[in-house]
């Protein structure tokens, strides 16, 4: 699999700057790595969860989605492995298939507890849209 993100320098935190060629595409990829960072263990496909999300702008957006995918882990210990998202302007539909935490298949590696404002930036460059965000851990 192709990477789609990377650690950025930060003290006390986790920074992770994202890529895709799409606003779906992005939005999927900082998904990816919120879980890859944060657990090992493999990943079933066989639950199912829909996400409906509206905020003011799209930089909320992009907090709102990485707050609730870390607020469905933590209350339902629900771990996304397929995303299926459509982001329009300030409004996302998604539908995840994933895995329930299971102590016996998966380790946390490292609790990310909340996205920050700090630094945030979504931008469009010639051919994709990258992203920066910071993460209290």
């Amino acid at each position: 699999m192709t990477v789609l993100y990377q650690y950025t320098d930060h003290t006390a935190d986790l920074g992770i700057e994202t890529w895709g060629r799409s606003l779906d595409e992005l939005f999927a990829n900082i998904g990816r790595a919120i879980f890859e960072t944060q657990l090992t263990g493999s990943v079933n496909a066989d639950k199912e969860k829909s996400i409906d999300l509206r905020s003011e702008s799209l930089e909320d957006l992009f907090i709102d989605w990485c707050r609730e995918l870390l607020y469905n882990f933590s209350v339902h210990g629900f771990i996304p492995s397929e995303y299926t998202i459509s982001v329009r302007e300030t409004s996302l539909q998604a539908v995840l298939r994933g895995d329930k935490f299971d102590p016996t298949r998966h380790r946390v590696k490292l609790e990310i507890k909340n996205p920050t404002y700090h630094d945030l930036s979504i931008v469009k460059e010639k051919h994709e849209f990258r992203a920066k965000i910071i993460f209290d851990v």
